[in-house]
């Protein structure tokens, strides 16, 4: 039954008809690559070998099991799971063209535990499983199938079913529901045929194939002629002839059969033709018999009605007998054979055959029905049987999943408190640390601000009388006065920056502003609103007073560029000079060394960009 490849090449996949015109080519250079002297390794080799196994599939096994089984080889150890499923898949193929169904069946489970492998790992992606799992559902059927095991074939049809609709695959729903249709017909179960004929010639208009919509007018055809509904089996017939007759050189096998469909139309009650009729069987048999026809039982049953029809008993016998396959199993279409003969016999006047076909057509009946009742039974036991499995892997997998979970909870539960508990302690460290840089700095503050104060008050005035004292002296002490005049200037400069009262009373902004003015070349910018604490405030102005500090003393430098700019995550004071730079930037210098210490408890950041005769830039961060 030609449907049966047609699904089973639609569900294997496309790519063996890719070689249609180049494939031998195409294996060519494959292999001439594989003799080389230098072949593909590793998962490049395990390429070339699938491409040449679909290469050869078509026409050559012997080949074909060859690179299957070398690919299968190194599928496991390159751990390729889709590869692996592939060739099992590709085994199981050969078995079914040789017949040996159950070896292709246990093949195919084989296959479908590496997909279910696959499922649990994240570099397959959910269409690759799906396609795998559809085709191996779809051979799997078609294997029942060919068994005469309906009920098992329409159970992996239907499991293939919801993939197909998933991915909206038109072509392959149109197979699967003709391919059910078959199978209920020869069950005898002519509504729930019918209904799957509908669907799939629905399927086939959605995907514009016109075999596909040919197909299961085809199946309709002979279900309306058996039915004995004329005009619904006239129109199928007019709708699948048309394709039929166009492809009739693609479609040898099924043409003739469309044509003793259409023999029996011709002779069905109330509507007779019979030269119509016998024009169709004519041309039927004539194809068959020109043609390695797989099946004449339908062609030789046509001719046989049309024999019967013209009242010719001898040739309608011949025809009749012809049409009994001695190995086939019971179905409806032979009961209907056997009604014929025992008919013919009568008009010959052979009661005593007649009465044998008439017992021969009462026995298969019983027969089809007790080995159907028995092999559904079988079949749904098997089914059962499965599921059940399947509902038990399913609830272990689930007990076992909810087991991981809960451990992975109470993993997860412990880790958060051993987090808390050392985040708590850090924090803890945090705040100490914290809490004794505020006192150090207050306390540094206290001590600067009397220090400040005794220097400017008791030192500052002393010096000032002193001045007073040389200055009413006559003559010759202007270098006296002049070098005095510097030291009461350095000296509230120092006074002032131990403890600015401009950073008292107007803040870090007003600080650094005032701080610019009294170093030649400095010039302060700011950006953003600036919103500190006291205690960060003061430690950059520290940090600001000592980089000014080292840029004057140490770079050379002329200008020097001062900027405090805030954002939503962090306070960065900039000191840039154009001094002559540095080679390399050092981390043991004493001032940088306070910087850092000032930063530190803070979690603030200082970094570095400095070349030689390059300048320096200096940036001290404190997140907010």
């Amino acid at each position: 039954m030609k449907f049966l490849y047609l699904i089973l090449c639609l569900l294997v996949g496309t790519p063996t008809f890719g070689y249609n015109d180049y494939r031998n080519a195409r294996v060519d250079s494959l292999e001439a690559a594989l003799r080389s002297n230098h072949p593909p390794k590793g998962d490049d080799l395990l390429r070339a070998y699938d491409e040449l196994v679909r290469g050869y599939l078509p026409y050559d096994a012997k080949k074909t099991e060859h690179y299957a089984r070398k690919a299968l080889a190194l599928s496991y150890k390159r751990g390729a799971l889709y590869i692996r499923q592939n060739m099992l898949a590709h085994f199981a193929l050969m078995h079914f063209g040789r017949e040996e169904f159950d070896e292709a069946i246990a093949l195919y489970r084989q296959a479908l535990a590496v997909v279910d492998t696959m499922a649990t790992l994240k570099r397959y992606t959910e269409k690759e499983i799906d396609d795998a799992r559809s085709s191996i559902y779809g051979n799997m059927a078609n294997a029942y199938n060919l068994q005469d095991k309906a009920h098992l074939a329409i159970h992996y049809y239907q499991l293939a079913l919801p993939i197909f609709e998933k991915y909206n695959w038109q072509e392959s729903q149109t197979v699967l529901y003709y391919n059910i249709g078959e199978l209920y017909h020869t069950m005898g179960n002519l509504a729930e045929a019918e209904r799957n004929y509908r669907l799939a010639e629905a399927k086939g208009e959605a995907s514009g194939d016109s075999l596909m919509m040919a197909m299961p007018r085809k199946g309709l055809t002979q279900l309306y002629i058996a039915n004995g509904q004329y005009e619904q089996a006239r129109q199928m017939a007019e709708k699948c002839y048309a394709f039929y007759y166009a492809h009739r050189h693609q479609e040898q096998q099924e043409y003739p059969v469309v044509l003793a469909a259409l023999a029996q139309l011709n002779l069905m009650e109330g509507h007779q033709d019979l030269k119509a009729a016998k024009a169709f069987a004519d041309k039927a048999l004539s194809l068959a018999d020109s043609l390695l026809f797989d099946n004449k039982s339908s062609i030789y049953m046509a001719c046989c009605e049309v024999a019967m029809a013209e009242k010719q008993w001898q040739k309608a016998l011949a025809y009749g007998l012809q049409a009994i396959r001695p190995d086939s199993l019971a179905t409806s279409d032979e009961a209907a054979c056997y009604r014929m003969l025992a008919e013919i016999y009568a008009m010959l006047g052979q009661h005593d055959q007649a009465r044998t076909y008439i017992q021969k057509m009462y026995d298969l009946m019983n027969r089809y029905a007790t080995d159907h009742y028995q092999s559904g039974l079988s079949q749904m036991e098997v089914i059962y049987e499965t599921e059940k499995k399947e509902a038990q892997i399913a609830a272990f997998d689930k007990e076992r999943s909810f087991y991981f979970w809960l451990l992975a909870a109470a993993i997860g539960l412990i880790a958060l408190l051993a987090a808390l508990l050392v985040y708590r302690h850090l924090a803890h460290r945090r705040q100490k640390a914290l809490l004794a840089a505020k006192v150090a700095l207050e306390t540094e503050a206290k001590e600067r601000h009397i220090l400040a104060r005794d220097l400017h008050d008791s030192l500052g005035g002393m010096l000032s009388l002193l001045r007073l004292k040389i200055s009413t002296q006559e003559g010759g002490e202007d270098d006296y006065l002049a070098l005095l005049d510097n030291t009461i200037v350095e000296l509230r400069r120092v006074s002032h920056h131990l403890m600015p009262e401009e950073l008292l009373r107007g803040g870090l902004v007003s600080a650094l502003h005032d701080f610019a003015v009294s170093v030649p070349g400095a010039q302060f910018q700011t950006f953003g609103h600036i919103t500190l604490d006291k205690e960060q405030e003061l430690v950059l102005y520290r940090c600001a007073y000592e980089l000014v500090n080292n840029a004057l003393k140490h770079a050379q430098a002329d200008h020097i560029d001062i900027q405090l700019m805030q954002d939503a995550r962090e306070t960065t004071l900039t000191v840039g000079d154009n001094g002559k730079g540095m080679d390399n930037i050092p981390t043991d210098g004493i001032g940088l060394q306070n910087i850092r210490e000032r930063i530190a408890p803070y979690h603030g950041k200082l970094r570095i960009v400095a070349n030689k005769h390059e300048g320096t830039e200096i940036n001290v961060s404190l997140p907010l």
